[in-house]
């Protein structure tokens, strides 16, 4: 009867929003929190995307997407292992269903992945539709898979579809351990981002959703230390974002798991978790080169040519003969000297990885898994990449690991995957949906005049990964295909692609691809529009690489700006002390011959910066470096006077006196030839 009581009075506890602590010798998990994190929607991207489900109707034509697509979840829960043993998380109940039994592996393949989906589970045809009717379970994680004594953990559970109640009911299994959660679907504030400083002796976080305009948390918990001493936090009402910096008493150890809490006044609290990881900016290719005669000279071209257009990481399909260059003496020493690292898709000689590359475009092989119905297979390879994932965190629990999406089933399918890796990637090749569009369906060309297709992916991918990074592939082909082809990317294009992801909060990027043969044929050709689309790419590098140390650290936010019509504009915060300003030229029109470009003879902005930030160093970054700006203040507003603009711009605002020089130094490095 009496342990009867303690876990009624655990549930109830929970269902409070307060932490469940049973004691020791009954259970080493204590649950921190939960979080209940819905789909957000965004109706203003609805047109880009062509088809739903790749359904067709009784005529054989493809269905239309729904205005309103049925989005899904996830379910998050904190732990934190009271004991001095490690626990290994085994299972996760929901619905009063294992979900180890629930989410059952199918008799098939797809791609080099097992499926797994509720239908393939020997529960009756009842419980698999009261599992439906409660979310529809789609894979679950645990990370770290084991805790170890003191530690914490994040259980995730993906849901293919919102739900209506007020709170959900689960546990958390270890050995002989089962520990009752109750997970409220309230909304609650949540950490847009969180990135560390290179030393990890600085956090970066930003908080959204807070319970008024302007209001910042009283308490700041990292882990179950209070660092509110250790944190400096700002707010303003007019902004929608809270940065905070922690600066704990010391570092934090590479690859470690951690979990944040900032708790309000009103009692509501956002949380999250995250290992540690910091590295410059990404700038990569895909791809290898056909130039040489010998293995080295193949190799010595390829590094060579990445190296003088900016480039610092090889991802996939760069080949043998650059991998094995690579994991010897003189590859690491050239890594070190050029900056120039390999991402890996398993562990192996190459030291120091990028990251491992976890899959790629599993939401593509989804579509190969037949024995289920067509609205049932997105995001069935999620059970066999959880697995994989904690195969290559056992092997090599350093790197972080990187999952690609690809563009099936969109938009579900960037939801459905964001948050199981580590870095979130994704391919929106916008010359690939050009080509679908000038061949087989120009009427829908009018929603592809400009890039939108690559904003949308990208504001998505941030909005359901976050606070984990995302990275973007952006097309750097031909497509030479036999049902119709299209061109390379225009260097104004390119541009506008990446301003655009990097203003919905990208923090890498790569090309996809290098190589010049076959259907797709690759931005390493000699050809003037390729030569013209490489180069470009290069300039971007010089100054994406100079802006990393800002861009790597920032959120966006939304901060009052005044602008003319035709001039796009986004900001990002980066800390509490500086400001970046991401304008485009909206007069710009893309269509099967190229990029049509009308600058903008006179760009002025008008900016209202938070009331913490004093910026009283303003410049813009630029291929060529930085330059000054034109700028004056008026009744608390900033007024840049930026001249003309020909396709985009970055403008830092900053009251750190130090990072101008910074930032110089580093464009030195990355100066483009």
């Amino acid at each position: 009867m009496l342990n009867c009581c303690k876990q009624l009075w655990c549930a109830l506890a929970v269902m409070l929003g307060m932490a469940i602590q049973t004691s020791r010798a009954e259970s080493p998990l204590e649950v921190i929190g939960s979080a209940y994190r819905a789909d957000v929607p965004f109706p203003q991207f609805q047109n880009l995307w062509s088809e739903s489900w790749s359904l067709k109707d009784q005529n054989g034509e493809p269905l239309t997407v729904s205005p309103q697509p049925a989005l899904g979840a996830y379910i998050q829960i904190y732990i934190r292992n009271t004991s001095a043993q490690t626990v290994a998380i085994s299972d996760l109940q929901f619905a009063g269903t294992s979900l180890n039994d629930a989410i059952a592996f199918g008799d098939h393949k797809a791609g080099r992945m097992h499926p797994a989906n509720i239908h393939f589970s020997k529960l009756s045809k009842i419980e698999i539709e009261g599992l439906k009717a409660a979310g529809d379970p789609v894979w679950w994680k645990a990370d770290p898979a084991s805790v170890p004594p003191d530690g914490f953990a994040e259980i995730t559970l993906r849901l293919r579809r919102n739900v209506r109640t007020n709170a959900i009911q689960l546990a958390v299994l270890a050995t002989n351990v089962i520990c009752p959660v109750v997970v409220s679907t309230n909304p609650t504030p949540s950490f847009a981002g969180i990135s560390f400083s290179p030393s990890l002796d600085g956090i970066y976080c930003y908080l959204q959703n807070s319970p008024a305009p302007g209001v910042t948390p009283v308490k700041i918990f990292l882990d179950d230390t209070d660092v509110t001493p250790q944190t400096t936090a700002a707010a303003d009402s007019g902004v929608n974002i809270i940065p905070l910096v922690i600066r704990p008493a010391h570092p934090l150890a590479k690859a470690s798991f951690h979990c944040f809490r900032a708790v309000y006044a009103d009692g509501s609290v956002a949380i999250t978790g995250l290992r540690t990881w910091s590295d410059e900016l990404v700038y990569g290719m895909w791809g290898y080169s056909t130039v040489g005669k010998t293995a080295q000279e193949k190799v010595d071209y390829y590094l060579g040519d990445l190296k003088s257009h900016n480039v610092n990481a090889v991802m996939e399909s760069y080949g043998g003969d650059v991998a094995k260059f690579l994991s010897g003496e003189t590859g690491v020493e050239h890594s070190r000297t050029t900056g120039i690292r390999a991402m890996r898709k398993n562990p192996g000689k190459i030291i120091n990885p990028l990251c491992y590359f976890l899959y790629d475009e599993p939401d593509a092989h989804d579509s190969a898994a037949r024995d289920l119905e067509p609205n049932q297979r997105l995001g069935a390879l999620g059970r066999d990449l959880v697995r994989h994932s904690n195969e290559l965190r056992t092997q090599d629990p350093q790197p972080p690991q990187l999952l690609n999406l690809d563009n099936t089933y969109k938009p579900e399918n960037w939801y459905m995957y964001a948050r199981l890796p580590d870095i979130c990637c994704a391919d929106p090749y916008f010359q690939e949906q050009q080509r679908i569009v000038w061949n087989s369906k120009p009427s829908r060309a009018a929603a592809f005049v400009k890039p939108t297709y690559v904003l949308g992916v990208a504001t998505i991918c941030n909005s359901a990964c976050a606070p984990k990074p995302s990275h973007f592939i952006l097309n750097s082909v031909r497509h030479d295909s036999k049902d119709g082809g299209f061109r390379f990317a225009t260097p104004a294009e390119k541009t506008v692609e990446l301003f655009y992801a990097l203003g919905a909060g990208a923090k890498g990027f790569s090309y996809w691809w290098y190589t010049p043969t076959g259907e797709f044929y690759g931005c390493g050709a000699k050809d003037e529009a390729a030569v013209a689309l490489w180069h470009q790419i290069g300039l971007l590098g010089a100054q994406i690489r100079t802006a990393g140390p800002v861009i790597t650290r920032s959120c966006p936010a939304q901060v009052p700006v005044e602008t003319k019509a035709k001039l796009w504009t986004r900001t990002l915060l980066s800390g509490t002390n500086t400001l970046v300003l991401i304008a485009v030229n909206d007069n710009i029109a893309c269509d099967r011959l190229g990029t049509v470009v009308v600058p903008l003879p006179q760009t002025v902005v008008c900016i209202t910066p938070p009331g913490w930030l004093k910026a009283d160093d303003i410049f813009e970054i630029t291929p060529q470096g930085l330059t000054p700006v034109t700028w004056e203040k008026s009744a608390g507003k900033i007024i840049l006077n930026l001249g003309q603009t020909d396709v985009a711009r970055m403008i830092v605002l900053t009251s750190d006196h130090t990072l101008r020089d910074s930032l110089d130094q580093s464009h030195r490095q990355f100066n483009a030839n």
